[in-house]
């Protein structure tokens, strides 16, 4: 799946490019501006993640997956069931791992929308929210370190440990499972995506998809998915305190909104 993988740096790299040579043209163009700084910080993130989570690995070699199944095995260990299915069905589980690796492309389809189709706050509050729901993470991964039944059980996906006493375990793998980020970011498209009809179907698709690519690729547990509801719900009423406090102290009056249909703009809706 490399090249697949590079198809977000292409993505996020085109975005970058075509903003910038729409910049020299027009500075002024803060659609453009928000769309290009947008580009910028996923960009910088997708290295940052490795970066953060490389030093998160070498901070805490415990991890709690064994308690974590105990949880997941009252709802059946979906991720083991699904890691069979994957098995069975090779094109399931490449169309769900698409999903699981261009979510960041999918993010910055979404903020392109909100920064040509809505007013430029509602776009930054959208970035904001995606940027801050990945960094924010790294501390609860650090209070409870789980890295997935791929990484803690070496029969994943074909049998689930059997009379297993839980127990904290050393391991080397990511410690990125609770929250799930991708589950996290996956319910922001989702919750992002209201404005426009096609693209809220599209949305609960994607999120599907990632339910079934972050289980079944055994990168998390149920319990993971889960535990991201709670985590984007606060993300959420984050990114909302944080536009509106901007907009108290006047951040947001600076932005000057341009009428829409005029030549600033660009649009004719």
């Amino acid at each position: 799946m490399a090249p697949v993988t590079q198809l977000n740096l292409l993505s996020i790299g085109v975005v970058l490019l075509v903003a910038c040579a729409f910049l020299l043209r027009k500075p002024h163009d803060q659609r453009m501006a928000g769309l290009f700084f947008a580009a910028l910080l996923m960009f910088v993130l997708l290295f940052v993640d490795d970066l953060a989570l490389a030093i998160a690995t070498r901070a805490t070699s415990i991890r709690y997956d064994q308690y974590v199944f105990c949880f997941d095995r009252l709802f059946g260990s979906p991720s083991f069931v699904i890691g069979r299915l994957f098995v069975l069905y090779p094109w399931f589980q490449i169309l769900a791992s698409y999903a699981y690796i261009l979510i960041p492309s999918v993010c910055l389809g979404l903020a392109t929308l909100y920064f040509f189709l809505l007013p430029i706050r509602d776009g930054i509050r959208c970035v904001g929210t995606i940027v801050m729901s990945g960094l924010l993470a790294y501390p609860i991964f650090l209070l409870l370190p789980v890295s997935g039944p791929r990484y803690a059980f070496s029969s994943f996906p074909f049998s689930e440990p059997a009379h297993l006493v839980p127990h904290l375990i050393s391991l080397q793998a990511f410690p990125n499972g609770v929250p799930s980020v991708h589950m996290t970011l996956a319910l922001l498209i989702l919750w992002f995506a209201r404005p426009w009809k096609s693209a809220t179907v599209f949305a609960a698709f994607f999120l599907v998809l990632t339910v079934a690519a972050t289980l079944g690729t055994g990168e998390h547990y149920l319990f993971d998915l889960f535990a991201a509801v709670p985590y984007t719900m606060l993300m959420i009423y984050l990114g909302g305190r944080s536009s509106s406090r901007g907009s108290a102290f006047g951040v947001g009056a600076r932005i000057q909104e341009p009428l829409v249909g005029t030549e600033e703009t660009g649009l004719n809706l």
